[in-house]
């Protein structure tokens, strides 16, 4: 038996999964990245701490399931979208990467707003903020300029990957739109956005097709996880991308719900709808692309919550689930926003922030963690009542991401959603990104008909029509709390 590595390059760590080449996920594991928060609002990685990561984690994968090392016959990768590294003449970086939830680049979002607002909308089908690439590499270039000066290369983490296992310089076609450098209408390197960085196309990775084998890998990289040198590496795509494509929403009108360290919502459509409030991404099956809705702060909020609020007990679903039972719908008044690292659909405002409302005596723990369930649960709706304006978004929604493990949470999700869920457990980036793989690996190419062919694993949840009347109450509250405090977070920026 032969298999195929997934390898992931998340957020908050790395993980690697093996496939067999029917396309079944064997085994997974991960390994944590540190992230540094030197300012409020500021999120920066060493890329130099990315590469012991995924040793760790292909390494743990292959001795502790068992698989034969000799076996492997090609790697495929994903990412954590627009986090842009600079590499110097040796191909070295430069700096920390700053990372897709960054705030620092306020300043050059207006700027680039009041000046190409509406034609970077147009050329790249995404709205200026600082999530993106330009604006952060703008901040870069104003406050390092000496740094700046040595920038031979700027390539995303994805790609720092592939040319550490293979030498090349390459990216893919939604990694390069997440740059907000390319221009998604012909397909190439934007010589007018490039301009304001002093920057080339020479300076930007090759792009090519997400099936596409990059390389060969090289003998260094194949000494250090372990497997065999000269094997294809498969060029990948973003991890929303890929795992989109890994939970079989393949169809316009189907919606991927992710729950990660950022929560996403996915419509699929026949061709790109540009909304200023809304990411737009090339799906993996071309020429097919996706919206998405995303909220800054998911899995993290929960986590910060689970250790904040009751830093006694371990941050699991287990631990709090029992005891937040017997707490009804609406957590007694107890209001939580999310917004931890500002927020993104549908404000787009780096200046809020997160916040309990309505706390009493009578508010326990518990409440907090429910309040925290429910918290997101509305800023997932909320980010899902921009994509409903696209129209064709009644297919079925598919719910992946670490936060399925959470039996409760996944269902008051569905509460306040009013929509069926169908949840799939195994299906993440990684799983997505080997499966890419696989499809690049057999030279067929035909990901389609690759995908369609796997056994369905989900379990389905429905609404419950009472609690999702109730939360459609609470919701217009969470909305009118968020439009209130909004002002207020505005002029704490300044103090």
């Amino acid at each position: 038996m032969n298999y195929v590595l997934g390898i992931d390059l998340g957020t908050s760590s790395c993980k690697a999964c093996a496939i067999n080449l029917s396309g079944n996920l064997l085994a997974t594991s991960n390994a944590s990245i540190p992230t540094s928060i030197p300012k409020p609002g500021w999120a920066e990685q060493r890329c130099e701490d990315w590469i012991p990561a995924i040793i760790k984690a292909t390494k743990h994968l292959l001795l502790t399931n068992s698989i034969p090392s000799e076996k492997i016959v090609g790697i495929s990768l994903s990412s954590a979208a627009h986090i842009a590294v600079l590499l110097d003449s040796k191909r070295q970086p430069l700096r920390e990467a700053i990372l897709w939830s960054d705030q620092r680049s306020l300043k050059e979002v207006e700027k680039l707003s009041s000046l190409f607002g509406d034609e970077i909308l147009r050329s790249t089908y995404n709205e200026v903020s600082p999530t993106w690439s330009l604006p952060q590499l703008l901040w870069i270039r104003r406050h390092q300029p000496d740094l700046w000066s040595k920038v031979q290369n700027v390539l995303f983490s994805k790609d720092y990957i592939s040319n550490w296992l293979t030498g090349e310089i390459t990216t893919d076609p939604a990694t390069a739109v997440s740059s907000l450098l390319f221009d998604a209408n012909t397909e190439s390197w934007s010589e007018a956005l490039l301009q304001p960085l002093g920057l080339n196309t020479t300076h930007l990775p090759q792009v090519l097709p997400t099936t596409a084998e990059v390389g060969r890998l090289s003998i260094e990289a194949s000494n250090h996880l372990g497997v065999p040198t000269n094997i294809p590496v498969i060029n990948g795509t973003l991890d929303s991308a890929a795992e989109t494509y890994g939970a079989r929403v393949i169809t316009p009108g189907q919606s991927l719900l992710r729950l990660a360290t950022a929560g996403g919502i996915q419509l699929v459509l026949e061709q790109p709808q540009p909304h200023p409030q809304l990411i737009t991404y090339p799906h993996p099956i071309r020429p097919l692309w996706y919206s998405q809705a995303g909220t800054n702060s998911c899995t993290s909020a929960l986590n910060w919550v689970f250790q904040t609020i009751g830093s006694e007990k371990p941050p699991l679903f287990e631990t709090w689930d029992e005891s937040i039972k017997s707490i009804p719908p609406g957590t007694e008044g107890l209001f939580f926003h999310p917004y931890l690292s500002g927020e993104r659909c549908p404000y787009w405002d780096g200046n809020l922030r997160a916040s309990f409302t309505g706390a009493t005596f009578k508010h326990s723990p518990a409440h907090f963690v429910r309040a925290a369930y429910e918290g997101i649960a509305f800023s997932l709706r909320d980010a899902f009542t921009i994509l409903e304006k696209l129209g064709n978004s009644e297919g079925e929604i598919t719910a992946v991401g670490g936060g399925t493990a959470g039996t409760l949470w996944t269902q008051i999700i569905c509460d306040v959603i009013g929509k069926p869920l169908k949840v799939s457990h195994k299906v993440d980036s990684s799983y997505g990104a080997a499966l890419l793989g696989l499809a690049g690996i057999s030279g067929k190419g035909n990901i389609t008909g690759l995908i369609s062919k796997l056994p369905q694993q989900e379990k389905i949840l429905y609404p419950d029509p009472e609690k999702t009347d109730f939360y459609s109450n609470l919701f217009q509250q969470y909305k009118e709390i968020q439009h209130n405090l909004q002002p207020i977070y505005h002029r704490m920026k300044n103090t």
